[in-house]
């Protein structure tokens, strides 16, 4: 008997690692439609699979025995979403597709319940913080009422304070309270001007962070911490060239914050360079190019080769470079070079019929793209498309006649890897010599770009 109890003993912790864990939702609204699960790194990654939800929005799933602690996205509908925690323990919840914030019940799931516990009660004190907080700023100080408001605005930071230090000591070691904690900003207090507001989270923004927990990366509390805190920089009275040395401000400290951990270093130097790029924030990212540090870093390899390639890229496709001369074929079979193109300026973009801001420029695109301007302009658009149907059907019916190139290989096509192209669309403007004059995103910036030139009149 004692052989045998010892033996159970043994393998009972075997058989609890080895436990599948469910999530058993029931979305009212819903019928026989499909939802989606999506995985995080650091922001939305991709699908990890999707289920059939019952006639009554009912749906269940099995989370695998390899499934990582985390946050996960539910997506259904039109862009209709929620998130949840996994943390080895079964889920259960309700909700209304009509409010699904608002209708959310988490029957089974400490982790849940605690984690929107946290956002019902963040939102409610930002909610009232934020009408407290213009009446500080503008209500007199010799008034006594602004005694009762500054002492209201205090109970309630300060109220919040308190409730997320008891709630993450109480449930030491479990996700949700990792995510409450580096979540949570307290606002500092009443008696400082909205200048020195500012100043002090800009100092302070990241203090309840754990940099070197890299679990955190597989929620959004990276990401959305990092976008909150580009936001005290951001400033609508400056011009584009005055807010990016404004964001250098604030890239410098998410560097100095974030080097003591390689891996979380590594993740959003890169989400920074996509994000900054996708604004064409040029001295931004040449910033990020010339100080980041990725030599001392133990990063993963392939992680840290992909980073490596996107900041040589920006170093060798920036303003002012020589873009490397090429020489194709365009898809009607007839030879392309750079070098040989006789107009004084030549756009190259790159783009996909799949692409929908790609869509939007192209159609842009053709209206500057005039019979009787080809000798100051030329466009040469190379597509990342597979599938020559959709391609040529697409180019028919717009009449797009520039010079089209193709080789139907998408991300490993020959240009898109010699020119290191990661998004679409992507536009470099060249002179005759091949010298990159500018690296427009959007077509109002190509315009500015065209009339600043004499291109366009």
């Amino acid at each position: 008997m004692i052989y045998r109890f010892f033996l159970l003993a043994f393998l009972f912790p075997l058989f609890a690692c080895a436990q599948n864990f469910s999530l058993n939702g029931k979305i009212s609204g819903l019928s026989g439609e499909k939802i989606s699960i999506h995985g995080f790194y650091g922001a939305e990654g991709k699908r990890i699979d999707s289920l059939e939800i019952k006639t009554d929005g009912s749906f269940t799933y099995q989370f695998p025995k390899n499934a990582y602690t985390g946050m996960y996205r539910l997506r259904w509908g039109k862009n209709q979403m929620m998130d949840i925690i996994y943390n080895r323990e079964n889920i259960r919840f309700t909700t209304h597709t009509g409010s699904v914030v608002d209708s959310l019940v988490f029957t089974e799931s400490v982790e849940n319940q605690l984690y929107f516990e946290y956002l019902q009660k963040r939102n409610e004190a930002e909610f009232k913080l934020e009408l407290i907080y213009p009446l500080i700023n503008m209500y007199p100080k010799d008034d006594p009422f602004y005694e009762t408001v500054t002492r209201q605005y205090d109970l309630v930071n300060n109220g919040m304070s308190e409730w997320v230090a008891t709630v993450t000591k109480k449930n030491t070691g479990k996700y949700a309270a990792k995510l409450i904690k580096a979540d949570f900003t307290p606002r500092p207090s009443s008696a400082l001007t909205e200048e020195q507001h500012v100043d002090f989270l800009k100092v302070h923004f990241f203090d309840q962070i754990d940099f070197t927990d890299t679990t955190l990366l597989y929620s959004n509390i990276v990401s959305s911490k990092t976008i909150q805190y580009l936001s005290l920089y951001q400033n609508n009275r400056l011009d584009k060239d005055q807010l990016q040395v404004e964001f250098i401000k604030a890239v410098n400290m998410i560097m100095e914050k974030t080097k003591s951990s390689p891996t979380v270093y590594a993740y959003v130097m890169d989400y920074l360079i996509n994000g900054f790029n996708s604004y064409g924030f040029d001295k931004v990212i040449t910033y990020i190019a010339d100080n980041i540090n990725l030599e001392d870093q133990c990063i993963d390899e392939e992680r840290k080769a992909e980073l490596e390639k996107k900041v040589e890229s920006h170093k060798k496709f920036s303003a002012g470079k020589q873009l490397p001369d090429f020489e194709t074929l365009d898809i009607g079979g007839n030879k392309v070079k750079l070098s040989a193109i006789n107009s004084d300026y030549t756009l190259l973009v790159f783009w996909a019929t799949w692409c929908p801001h790609c869509n939007t420029l192209v159609k842009e695109l053709k209206k500057i793209y005039l019979p009787d301007n080809r000798n100051k302009l030329e466009i040469i658009a190379v597509s990342l498309d597979d599938s020559k149907e959709d391609l040529d059907r697409f180019l028919k019916e717009g009449g797009y006649d520039w010079i089209n190139i193709c080789d139907y290989k998408k991300w490993k096509g020959e240009l898109v890897q010699q020119f290191d192209i990661f998004a679409t669309p992507t536009m470099f403007l060249v002179s005759k010599d091949m010298t990159i004059q500018a690296k427009p995103i959007t077509y109002n910036e190509l315009m500015n770009e065209l009339y600043m030139r004499n291109i366009l009149k």
